[in-house]
């Protein structure tokens, strides 16, 4: 997407106008330039204006400065009212508008514009200024400009156009006319829909001074001007009544308003200026300003509607089709209070009487208005005049009789109805069904009195049920008939239920439920009827007590078990309940059966509760066996429990009982029991203690088993599993010294012993470096420990001190066969001389004594010396150094008087220790500083072999006297 235009893109398409606009006659037009020559804008936030012009006048040209479709639609839909919709039609002070979806190009892409007339003249604050500086003229004109603004304001009222920011700098003043510019908060029908929920957000909220407070959260509409138009209309009037509110709040403050502030809206209370408006001389300003300021403290749609008529209401009011005469009064009221009067031609249609005149005047009479009104009247003190005074008596008592009659029937009260009905006063005007009605309650009072003498004399009420039956079908809708219908309706249940219940009484045979639920009918239909006697009474007693006794038994399930004999033993008690009763025998026999084997199983539970106290399992065992087989009762688990724990005590007693027995076997047999029988498990110690001490041990010891096993899980180390084995066995092995478990347990702790002690004779060895002692532990156990850990982390030293053993070995086969020994073997002598012997360390001594005389000698080199320095300050001697690796270095002295028999009587300082790598470096000698002073220089050099337990010296080599400060090599002697 191409980025929007900057104003320096803008600039460079107004260069060439032809070519930039569709509308012809931009395309003839020039922008207002700088001195630069660049087109001039004046711009804003949204927004930068220039000023265009053609051959049809000045244009302000609005350039947008981004992209934003929600105002676009707004301006189009501005655009269209005023230009289409409107047309020649349109208000005057609105200015000629016009949106252009695309109306620049700029590059190859075209984007919206918008223009209007450029307004010649003033602001309004600044013409009100000029026009205050005037005095008298000037605030004559400020008086008309007033009057014209409520011109302005029905002109864009009766064009359904809201400005949205009507402020001082919006309102241009052109010759005397007021002119509005900045439709930007425009809203017109299209932006003002009906629907409330579909209502737009405002873009613009025009200037604090001007709006009210809860301005801000309204949607746009129509009726966002009001206040404002107040505001202005109000300052411009307040300033003709008295200018000194002009200088106090305008020209000594510097408020660029025309005379509010912000903070006379947002904080009205704190305001000078509001209270100086209410005092104003003028009353008319006093109530505007008065009802504006009473405007801030209440929502935004109390606003009064910018209107100077004070009898606007009034008229609509008046000019309704149905006037309210409640809203008029109180219009009319509120309009005196303020000092108005009414004019004469409103006060015919909004005098009080005259509502009730007309009515009374009527052909056809509304009596029931007439008599409303007259009360209405009447009710606010004031007199009817004598010409409707007898229609309003008349209309109150036709009504009076009407709403007596309709309270009768509404009531459905025959009696009242009858009583109330006047025909003179009814018949001619009232509802035809309230006449019909009141006419048909005279006939049912009759019947109603007759009913009325039944219930007092009712008899055996058979009488009294057959009149209502006749009657019902008249008195449906009468409220006193219902006292009758009930009366009749009791009387009906009880004869029913009475002959019902000598029908059932006479009936042979007859059982008791029979009998029992006639009888109950009889008493739930209320008192007894006449024709039931005592005889009956007592019978249908006796069923109502025997019958649900019966029903109980005959529910319980006739199988023998404990909670059917039970529950038959408590139905049944001692029988006295049923005596008499011939339906209750086949019970009797069922209740001895059940009473022998209740008391079984109660015997069953006395030894049950004799062995949870410690006594024998066998009385459970033989109390349950006297029950019959099969009788379900609460302790048949108890008792196949006391079973079933004797045969489980014998197992755990068979396996204590074997020559070696087994703690595993015993422990099994012994949870098993627990498991199976708990509660005998818990009183078992009771039972059985010698039992359960030797179930309690086994299961220690199996305990002290599964620890054993555990350990190679445990432990990832296989020593250490090896070291555990060994002291738990230690620690716990004599509990099972005669148990037969202990076998399984013997290959283990053989292997842990066995490789435990192979691998502690190999690190003894180790500790104490004995490397033929490892050797000879290495060659007998290595295999066993192939993968001991202990082993594999130490084989590499093993290893190596294994190597040591055989370097050890090699060196003493040199010795013992007069073989040279090579220069790392020297190395290893001087690291490893303590494991040598003292003939064997003597043997090498004499070796190296011969080979430092022999081969290893020091033999001079040619020339043997040479002078070195500056004018020959230093001796450089040199030599040949034999021995093959045999000579760990050489000392070598220099002394200036003679030579030297042994290196102790070198002066320290003249001492040098020659390694080979020094002696190779220096081209096979060394340089030496000669004694100070002396002419020569005595040069001994002395072969030294470091043994390690000793030094050896080699035969000395000497080099010299050396001239010193020569330059020329010379001879040398040895």
């Amino acid at each position: 997407m191409a980025s929007w235009p900057t104003q320096s893109d803008y600039k460079d398409a107004l260069q060439n106008p032809d070519t930039a606009f569709r509308d012809p006659d931009l395309r003839q037009s020039r922008a207002e330039r700088s001195p630069m020559g660049v087109p001039r804008a004046r711009s804003g936030a949204f927004a930068s204006v220039y000023k265009m012009t053609g051959p049809k006048g000045v244009v302000a040209l609005k350039l947008f400065n981004f992209p934003n479709e929600d105002r676009a639609r707004r301006y189009r839909a501005v655009s269209d009212y005023l230009e289409l919709t409107l047309g020649p039609k349109k208000p005057p002070c609105v200015v000629k508008f016009r949106y252009h979806a695309d109306g620049i190009r700029v590059g190859k892409l075209w984007y919206p514009t918008l223009t209007m007339a450029w307004v010649k003249g003033v602001s309004l604050g600044e013409w009100v200024r000029q026009a205050v500086e005037r005095k008298g003229p000037g605030l004559a004109d400020v008086r008309k400009m007033a009057d014209s603004w409520v011109a302005l304001t029905e002109q864009l009222r009766s064009t359904k156009i809201a400005h949205g920011d009507l402020q001082h700098d919006n309102i241009m003043v052109v010759g005397d006319a007021p002119v509005l510019v900045d439709y930007d908060g425009m809203c017109v029908p299209a932006l003002d829909p009906a629907d409330p929920t579909k209502k737009l957000e405002q873009l613009e909220f025009g200037k604090p001074a001007y709006q009210h407070p809860a301005r801000a959260v309204e949607r746009l509409g129509s009726t966002l001007d009001q206040f404002s138009a107040w505001v202005i209309f109000i300052a411009l009037r307040a300033i003709v009544a008295d200018p000194q509110l002009y200088a106090k709040y305008v020209l000594k403050t510097d408020n660029e308003n025309l005379l509010f502030t912000p903070a006379d809206m947002q904080h009205p209370a704190a305001s000078e200026l509001w209270p100086d408006l209410i005092a104003c001389k003028d009353p008319e300003i006093s109530g505007w300003a008065r009802a504006l300021r009473e405007s801030l403290d209440k929502p935004f749609n109390k606003i009064p509607p910018f209107t100077l008529d004070p009898f606007v209401r009034l008229r609509k009011l008046a000019g309704a089709g149905t006037r309210d005469w409640v809203q008029i009064e109180a219009e009319t009221e509120r309009l005196k209070k303020t000092g108005k009067d009414v004019p004469v031609d409103l006060w015919d249609r909004v005098n009080p009487v005259g509502a009730l005149r007309e009515l009374c005047a009527a052909r056809v009479k509304d009596w029931v208005k007439i008599a409303g009104e007259g009360e209405r009247l009447l009710a606010t003190g004031r007199l009817l005049p004598t010409d409707v005074k007898p229609v309003y008596e008349g209309a109150r008592k036709r009504v009076a009789a009407r709403n007596a009659v309709k309270k009768a029937l509404d009531d459905r009260n025959p009696r009242a109805a009858v009583t109330a009905y006047q025909a003179a006063l009814i018949d001619d005007w009232a509802d035809p069904k309230l006449v019909t009605g009141a006419k048909a309650a005279a006939e049912q009072v009759p019947l109603l009195n007759e009913l009325k003498a039944a219930v007092a004399a009712p008899g055996d009420g058979r009488a009294l049920v057959k009149l209502w039956d006749a009657h019902a079908p008249k008195l449906a809708t009468v409220a006193e008939a219902r006292i009758y219908e009930a009366a009749a309706a009791g009387w009906r249940t009880r004869i029913k239920a009475a002959d019902t219940f000598l029908r059932v009484f006479a009936k042979s045979p007859q059982t008791e439920r029979e009998v029992a639920e006639a009888w109950q009918a009889v008493l739930a239909a209320g008192p007894l009827h006449p024709s039931v006697t005592e005889v009956h009474r007592q019978r249908g007693t006796d069923a109502l007590r025997w019958w649900p006794l019966l029903e109980r038994l005959r529910r319980l399930p006739n199988a023998a078990a404990h909670e059917n004999d039970t529950q038959l033993l408590t139905a049944w008690g001692n029988g006295s309940a049923l005596a008499g009763c011939a339906e209750a025998i086949p019970f009797a026999h069922r209740a001895i059966e059940a009473r022998e084997r209740v008391a079984l199983v109660d015997a069953l539970e006395r030894a049950i509760k004799q062995a949870e106290q410690g006594g024998p399992e066998d009385a459970v065992v033989a109390a349950a066996k006297k029950l019959p087989a099969g009788y379900p009762h609460p302790h048949a688990n108890r008792a196949g429990e006391g079973s079933e724990g004797l045969w489980l005590m014998a197992e755990v007693q068979r396996a204590i009982d074997r020559p070696r027995p087994s703690d595993r076997a015993i422990a099994a047999a012994y949870d098993k029991l627990k498991e199976k029988n708990p509660r005998l498990a818990d009183r078992l110690e009771r039972v059985n203690p010698a039992l359960y001490a030797e179930g309690e041990k086994a299961t220690q010891r199996r305990q002290l088993l599964d620890r054993f096993a555990r350990i190679d899980a445990e432990e990832l180390r296989v020593d250490k599993q090896d070291q555990r084995w060994l002291a738990l066995w230690s620690e716990h092995g004599k509990a099972l010294s005669d148990r037969a478990d202990r076998e399984e347990l013997r290959a283990r702790l053989t292997l842990a012993r066995d490789r435990l002690e192979k691998w502690s004779k190999i690190a003894e060895a180790l500790a104490a470096r004995d490397v033929f002692a490892l050797r000879k532990q290495f060659a007998a156990h290595s295999a066993a420990l192939a993968n001991y850990p202990p082993f594999a982390d130490r084989l590499g030293e093993i290893q190596e001190l294994l190597a040591r053993a055989d370097r050890i070995t090699s060196i003493q086969q040199k010795i013992d066969a007069t073989a040279a020994l090579a220069p790392d073997d020297l190395a290893f002598l001087r690291d490893n001389h303590s494991v040598f012997d003292a003939d064997t360390k003597s043997a090498i001594e004499t070796q190296v004594r011969a080979r430092l005389a022999g081969e290893a000698r020091l033999v001079p080199a040619f020339p043997a010396y040479s002078s070195a320095g500056k004018r020959g300050g230093l001796v450089k001697a040199c030599w040949s150094w034999g021995g093959h690796g045999l000579i760990s270095h050489c000392i070598v002295a220099v002394d200036g008087r003679r030579f030297l028999a042994d290196p102790s009587e070198a002066d320290p300082y003249s001492r040098i220790n020659c390694l080979p790598e020094n002696h190779q470096r220096e081209g096979g000698g060394i340089t030496l500083v000669p004694p100070n002073g002396a002419p020569q220089a005595y040069v001994t050099i002395w072969p030294v072999v470091e043994l390690g337990w000793k030094t050896i010296y080699g035969a000395p080599l000497t080099i010299g006297p050396v001239p010193v400060g020569s330059t020329s090599p010379s001879a040398s002697r040895w």
